[in-house]
């Protein structure tokens, strides 16, 4: 490879590395990435020659003729006194060496000293052997002990990396960090002190520093090292997790985008009813901006729904209430767009007022228990679910909510028999077939799930949703051909829904691994909707991928 080839990898590598902004730390970015292989031949060419270079003295030396016994008489006595003190020097050494092969780690400091490289070499590797045996039969604290002792002996990053394989095993994580540290610093491109220490920052939920690391050591054995590879994704996605969740907690209330509030919104047959002006009375300013709010959602103009819902809350407050058809609804549905901005307190508000208001308001009911299964407490959101079951045990929504909830907690049989009830009592609600075709090709009942959907898009042959899902779950079974032709259907009913241009995009990626098509898929998507997070996660993953 020539240098130029070298220089274009390292870019690439140091690229990579700066997409996920983790090259704070400069020892590691140099270590991983800036060595061209031109270079390290080059070391490797020097190391052979000096190596050949010192054989080759070694080599004359032995081959000089020896003098004859008249050059020997020739030596003068000082000679002579130096070469009695060089051997009794050896033999000293030699017997050293001896008395202390038993027992090194009771040697001092000032006996390691005086021993030459060799020697020092010799024990060092002998101490390492003892605490292999003593760490395969998980004695750690012995097996420390030894390693700990080699190290006096010769700075070895084997030596730092079998310790820290000990810590590791006895959970101590700080200090797995530590030995691997030390490691790297004296071989920079060792892969297994890399994952070693991944694997310790990801212990110790500091996900950047062990996405840095893992990411690292695939680099250095080109994406080959299938345990790097793998654990990179999985502390990608806690980072993503771990970050995301900062950010909620400290970001201002803002909505999220279009495409994930549509989704959030087709768990319901929709939003609310629209208030009826009777016997020829003019609706109150409330209600009629409410029913402006329901217009602008439908339109997905959230912004302006929430405009006119605040208005109608507002409306609501300055009267005693008596004249307003939608007092609960109009509470709700602000809760609703609150749980969606993750401003959780005051949708919980809401929420009450709306049940204070109407106790049997079923929507409400549903739109806690979806606020309570954001917040991790399932037992909540029973309570919940029983509640809306008292006000309504016919309503379909409860239903597919609670199936939703045994989705979950992976109760597939239960979710299953909940998803089929709200079918049956609403034929014309879709996304309880849908969900059902999931819980079924979840299970392995590929047929029943085939004949749901088959049902399903004979009944809803128009809904664009349908088909994005009915290709999900062929994608999921490796069918990709079908699910990319599921998903073009689904472009062809709805193109200004975003996600069945990314899952296209994903598919045709996987199977074919030509990057440029999914690409345009994905800057389709984000034409429609510019803060879709499935486009935005699919572009890095892609990214990623090809390095």
């Amino acid at each position: 490879m020539t240098d130029n080839a070298g220089d274009k990898a390292v870019q690439k590598s140091a690229s990579m590395l700066e997409k996920l902004n983790l090259n704070e730390r400069s020892w590691k970015f140099y270590a991983a990435a800036s060595i061209p292989p031109a270079l390290v031949a080059g070391l490797a060419l020097w190391y052979y020659s000096s190596r050949s270079s010192e054989s080759t003295k070694k080599d004359d030396k032995k081959k000089r003729p020896r003098k004859g016994k008249k050059a020997k008489k020739s030596k003068s006595a000082d000679d002579s006194a130096e070469e009695k003190s060089a051997a009794a020097s050896a033999a000293a050494s030699t017997a050293s060496l001896d008395a202390n092969l038993e027992a090194p780690e009771s040697m001092t400091d000032a006996q390691i000293d005086a021993l030459n490289q060799e020697a020092q070499a010799e024990l060092a590797q002998s101490l390492k052997s003892r605490g292999n045996k003593f760490f395969q039969a998980k004695r750690y604290e012995k097996a420390i002990e030894l390693y700990t002792q080699a190290l006096r002996f010769a700075k070895d990053p084997v030596f730092y990396s079998n310790r820290a394989a000990c810590y590791a095993a006895s959970s101590d994580h700080e200090k797995v960090i530590q030995d691997c540290t030390s490691a790297l610093e004296l071989e920079s491109r060792y892969v297994k002190a890399l994952i070693r220490r991944a694997q310790a920052f990801e212990s110790t939920e500091k996900f950047r520093d062990s996405l840095y690391d893992f990411t690292t050591a695939c680099i250095l054995e080109d994406f080959g090292n299938n345990l790097a590879a793998t654990s990179a994704e999985r502390v990608l996605k806690k980072l993503a997790e771990a970050e995301a969740h900062e950010r909620v907690e400290k970001r201002s209330p803002r909505l999220p985008s279009k495409s994930f509030i549509s989704g959030y919104l087709n768990s319901f047959r929709n939003s609310g009813e629209e208030a009826v002006a009777t016997d020829g009375e003019n609706l109150s300013e409330a209600d009629a901006l409410f029913n402006e709010a329901l217009s602008f959602t439908a339109l997905q103009e959230y912004s302006q729904a929430i405009d006119s819902v605040e208005k109608a809350v507002a409306a609501v407050e300055k009267t005693d209430g008596s004249d307003v058809q939608r007092v609960a609804d109009i509470y709700s549905l602000r809760g609703m767009f609150n749980f969606l901005k993750s401003n959780l307190d005051q949708a919980l508000e809401d929420l009450n007022k709306a049940l204070v208001v109407e106790p049997s308001h079923v929507r409400s009911y549903l739109r806690k228990a979806n606020l309570f299964t954001e917040k991790k407490d399932l037992e909540e959101v029973s309570s919940l679910l029983d509640q809306a079951h008292k006000a309504d045990s016919e309503n379909a929504e409860t239903f597919f909510q609670q199936g939703q909830v045994h989705f979950l907690k992976q109760e597939f049989e239960a979710a299953s028999n909940d998803y089929k009830r709200a079918a049956e009592l609403d034929p014309d609600f879709v996304y309880p077939r849908i969900q059902l075709g999931v819980v079924q090709f979840k299970v392995g009942k590929i047929e029943e799930a085939m004949a749901t959907f088959d049902e399903a898009m004979k009944k809803f042959p128009t809904r664009s949703d349908l088909y994005n899902y009915y290709g999900e779950v062929l994608a999921e079974q490796g069918g990709y051909d079908s699910a990319i032709g599921a998903f073009e259907k689904a472009i062809e009913l709805d193109s200004t829904n975003p996600l069945p241009y990314v899952n296209q995009a994903i598919s045709l990626f996987q199977t074919s691994g030509q990057p440029d098509r999914a690409l345009t898929l994905i800057r389709e998507a984000l034409k429609v909707d510019p803060e879709c997070e499935l486009a935005v996660a699919a572009l890095s993953q892609i990214y990623l991928q090809m390095g």
